[in-house]
């Protein structure tokens, strides 16, 4: 099998395994083993990407509806995210989430978004059952509404972290390369940046930066979420290593 047959198997893959969820007839065990699985596979495709297979991959828009009570504190991670994914992204409306770049890397920025997501409500179910929520003088909205905020942030801090790291990796890397005289991931992340900018102005988008101020008004419950956003597992290997958690910090 050549190298082109390889990826289209590989991608096939990441598709049927996606489609494997709780809704569609899968077990919770299932669904998650899929899920985790596709974090696998989408991380080692990206980083096997060459040059070539760079300009034959095609970038996609996806959009994704999470019309839930949650998505002001997702909207908060999600830039984050997107600079994780190496995307580009907006939001749409109220509920939606429009994200764009190469097929893989929009695979797995929706993958995290729908984990984060389901993480959250996890974590918010437990918080309203517990003491600090119980006994707290704040209006119920803003417990939970400060629970979100500091699972947000937390979870932005993380993956802007995990971001900085890959960073100095590829720049380890990149000096490495200019020694040895050999191309180097440093290059593929520069070139798949100016793939991405220039479809996203391809598609006539005028992306703006909208900045808010979150109010937080019942502190135990804001670092009652930041610890729960430290415990979120955020599966997908580094550097193309086995596949495990992202870290817990």
């Amino acid at each position: 099998m050549d190298q082109q047959s390889e990826l289209s198997r590989v991608k096939a893959r990441i598709r049927a395994l996606a489609a494997k969820t709780v809704e569609r007839g899968c077990s919770e065990a299932e669904a998650l083993a899929a899920a985790a699985k596709v974090g696998e596979l989408l991380d080692v495709y990206g980083l096997s990407m060459g040059e070539i297979e760079l300009r034959e991959e095609a970038c996609e828009q996806r959009r994704v509806d999470l019309g839930s009570a949650r998505r002001s504190a997702l909207r908060w991670l999600y830039p984050a995210l997107l600079r994780f994914c190496e995307c580009r992204g907006w939001t749409d409306g109220r509920a939606d989430f429009v994200i764009f770049g190469l097929g893989p890397d929009v695979q797995l920025c929706e993958y995290l978004l729908r984990v984060i997501e389901r993480a959250l409500a996890t974590e918010e179910t437990l918080f309203k059952v517990s003491d600090a929520y119980i006994t707290s003088r704040a209006t119920p909205q803003s417990r939970l509404r400060s629970f979100r905020y500091g699972f947000a942030d937390r979870v932005g801090k993380r993956l802007d972290g995990l971001a900085e790291e890959r960073a100095a990796t590829a720049a380890a890397r990149h000096r490495a390369a200019a020694q040895a005289v050999r191309p180097d991931r440093t290059a593929l992340v520069l070139a798949k940046e100016k793939k991405v900018e220039e479809g996203v102005r391809a598609l006539g988008v005028r992306l703006r930066t909208v900045y808010a101020r979150a109010t937080v008004r019942d502190r135990s419950a804001y670092g009652r979420g930041a610890d729960a956003g430290g415990r979120v597992g955020l599966h997908r290997p580094i550097n193309g290593g086995p596949a495990g958690s992202l870290g817990r910090k």
